[in-house]
């Protein structure tokens, strides 16, 4: 989060600074609608996001899932693993095919996912950095073929 959260126009959204409040579905569908992107950030535990971002997703993208808020805007997964790559017997793009479906069921343009491995290794700290200056160059990316004064 620290190595975008500073970028203009980012506006980063914690799940779990309100983990014991209800999502409000027409606060996120605003928030949403406001957006150019979407981008879930998350720790991949057990081939799957944490149970927070899947409460959000049922309770507010289910909704949003068939709206102009979401339809044609990218969505993408920032992750971590515990594991260096070659501990997986498939590849994160299959792991993480649930999402591409929903980003693909919703309308949304599915873009490649960064995925920072072997946070559980001694390696972890040149890996994370790696994968921040790799997340910041896709958000300035991104932004710059965007429409200008829109928030991810």
């Amino acid at each position: 989060i620290e190595a975008v959260s500073d970028i203009e126009g980012v506006a980063v959204f914690n799940l779990y600074d309100q983990q014991d409040a209800a999502f409000d579905v027409d606060e996120w569908s605003k928030i949403i609608s406001d957006a150019s992107a979407l981008i879930y950030q998350f720790p991949f535990h057990w081939m799957a996001a944490p149970s927070l971002l899947k409460r959000w997703q049922d309770e507010v993208f289910t909704f949003l899932s068939k709206t102009p808020a979401v339809a044609g805007k990218p969505l993408t997964i920032v992750t971590t693993t515990g594991s260096e790559y070659e501990a997986y017997r498939f590849t994160t793009d299959e792991l993480l095919r649930p999402y591409q479906v929903s980003a693909i069921h919703s309308g949304m343009s599915w873009q490649t996912p960064i995925v920072v491995y072997g946070m559980g290794t001694a390696d972890a700290g040149k890996n994370i950095a790696e994968g921040a200056n790799q997340y910041k160059q896709r958000i300035e990316m991104l932004i710059g073929s965007s429409n200008a004064g829109n928030n991810w």
